[in-house]
């Protein structure tokens, strides 16, 4: 009889966590410290994006370089060779900015005339 209780709290327990996890929305912390880190890297992104289309733009004749360049590829790697996507308290540029830069001084150079 102790033994029926004992399986039934098992399989029970496998389902609750089978349910929780797969419809319940519940997350292991590793899950949760990857979201946490993607969503901060997303926010230093798009804030920092507007500082580095304001340094590309003071300097006319990279800008003008940068318009010339086709691959998308060699368009972030001039953003961040030039230092437009490097964070005041790095060292090195950061991928993600220089990227969303790129793409947005790509627009700027094609709607001028």
């Amino acid at each position: 009889m102790i033994k029926a209780y004992i399986i039934g709290a098992i399989i029970g327990a496998i389902l609750v966590m089978i349910i929780g996890f797969v419809w319940g929305g519940w997350i292991i912390q590793s899950t949760s410290e990857r979201l946490g880190a993607e969503r901060v890297d997303a926010a230093l992104t798009s804030a920092l994006t507007p500082i580095c289309v304001d340094r590309a733009v003071e300097e006319p004749e990279r800008f003008d370089m940068l318009a010339e360049i086709t691959s998308s590829f060699e368009r972030r790697r001039f953003v961040e060779e030039a230092g437009w996507a490097t964070p005041p308290d790095r060292d090195q540029p950061h991928r993600g900015i220089a990227t969303a830069c790129a793409a947005a001084l790509d627009v700027a150079a094609r709607s001028q005339p």
